[in-house]
């Protein structure tokens, strides 16, 4: 099979990323989740609330960011690989 047609039958899933124990984004997401939960001991329900609020609005931009950031360096490999196919052609 190939990879584009590994890509169409959702084999292959650019944006889901297994976290490595102990790696630094598993080490940082630890963090993350320590300080989320002890700030969020300390808060009132309006104010979990709000914070709630606030987290699903930073994760919706995280994830916009993340779908520019793929679409950006997907379109520069292509462009990448385009200008080596052609190179020396003309």
């Amino acid at each position: 099979m190939t990879t584009l047609e590994k890509f169409y039958y959702g084999n292959i899933i650019p944006h889901e990323n297994p976290i490595i124990k102990g790696s630094e984004y598993d080490m940082a997401n630890r963090l993350v989740v320590r300080h989320d939960e002890a700030l969020t001991a300390t808060l009132t329900e309006q104010q979990k609330e709000t914070f709630q609020k606030f987290k699903e609005s930073y994760l919706e931009l995280l994830t916009l960011g993340e779908r520019d950031a793929f679409i950006r360096g997907f379109s520069l490999g292509i462009k990448i690989a385009v200008e080596a196919l052609s190179y020396g052609k003309t």
